[in-house]
């Protein structure tokens, strides 16, 4: 019977002993066993409210490194708080606003993950697809270069963001934003072939710029790049000798862009001038998430939202196996022009006799 009183004593204290560490969570293990050495049990030194109105104090005033140290700290005493989710929403701003792109993109995945059902999980998709469009932006400062020229892996990311985004959410305040930026990355897909085809007009490779202007009529049809596609595949046909085909691409560009074409009808090629569609955006900064208000600047003009919308679904990036196809696509629609108002039928690509297929 001894042995069981004893057996009883003991198991009480460490019941006791357990409780006594939940419930004295602030003291070390130190003072509760009387070892030395021990690391004391880490708590919260504010409550839930006060750590988040500190977080938007500092945000406030563009302190964003310590905004996120405690915005983290109240996710991490307060999971589950009335303040967790809207942490988080502030959390990826305050990343996106220090320049730790990566991390306010992968943040906006947790939240995403996290909340779906949350009201507001449509910012969310809307700062990843922001954060992604960023991606390694720094390389540009370092290297100046034009943004058509920039690794498109990011791009291709925040595309897909922004189209996911549309699609779930196309009556979010976000959405016309995020069609504006997703024209702007088909139009710099664009930009990068025309690119490409430029440099082999310096280098009086015509066939190779032909393939390359043909990528961009087939593929982005919808891109501020068609004139210039048109236009090098009018001027090459002619240095090639094919003067039927460079005549037929005259009487487009005489139809629809005239500018390009000087007095003499000889066609305007520039490869040395400068393109920046940057200075044409028209798409807001992020801002932090309020519920009253949407994105920080909407400066559209133009179309209107609900056009934008529309405009921007219907936008396609050719796939990663296509865009690693150096060759031209090839197509057995001949080119011709349309009825409607005599406009250039896109997308349609003229089969002849010639083999295009030198290097590019």
């Amino acid at each position: 019977m001894q042995a069981v009183g004893n057996t009883f004593i003991k198991l009480s204290s460490i019941t006791l002993l357990a409780l006594s560490v939940n419930l004295v969570g602030c003291q070390t293990f130190k003072n509760l066993t009387g070892g030395k050495d021990v690391d004391a049990v880490v708590t919260a030194e504010k409550s839930e409210q006060a750590y988040y109105n500190d977080a938007i104090a500092q945000i406030d005033k563009g302190r964003y490194t310590q905004a996120i140290e405690d915005l983290t700290s109240l996710r991490t005493f307060y999971p589950t708080g009335q303040y967790a989710e809207q942490a988080l929403l502030d959390m990826m701003y305050a990343q996106y606003a220090s320049g730790k792109y990566e991390t306010a993109a992968a943040s906006a995945e947790q939240f995403i993950r996290l909340y779906p059902s949350n009201p507001q999980v449509s910012y969310a998709y809307y700062v990843r697809g922001v954060a992604n469009m960023q991606g390694s932006s720094e390389g540009l400062k370092l290297f100046k270069l034009n943004q058509a020229e920039r690794d498109t892996a990011y791009y291709r990311i925040a595309f897909a963001n922004f189209q996911e985004l549309l699609n779930k959410y196309p009556n979010s305040p976000y959405a016309p934003d995020a069609a504006q930026r997703m024209t702007f990355i088909y139009n710099q897909f664009a930009e990068s072939e025309m690119s490409a085809a430029n440099w082999y007009i310096e280098r009086e490779a015509y066939v190779a710029a032909v393939n390359r202007a043909k990528w961009v009529f087939q593929y982005y049809p919808l891109s501020e790049s068609v004139p210039d596609a048109i236009a090098v595949l009018a001027y090459s046909h002619e240095k090639l000798g094919l003067n039927d085909l460079a005549k037929e691409y005259k009487t487009l560009l005489q139809i629809n862009y005239p500018n390009m074409l000087s007095a003499d009808g000889r066609v305007k090629i520039n490869t040395k001038r400068e393109r920046s569609l940057v200075n044409k955006l028209t798409f807001g900064q992020l801002s932090r998430f309020n519920k009253d208000t949407s994105v920080a600047t909407d400066n559209y003009s133009g179309a209107t939202k609900t056009q934008v919308i529309r405009n921007a679904t219907q936008l396609r990036l050719p796939s990663d196996n296509a865009a690693a196809n150096t060759a031209a696509p090839s197509s057995t629609s001949p080119l011709r022009l349309t009825d409607d108002n005599r406009r250039v039928r896109l997308g349609a690509v003229e089969t002849d006799s010639t083999d295009m297929t030198e290097g590019n």
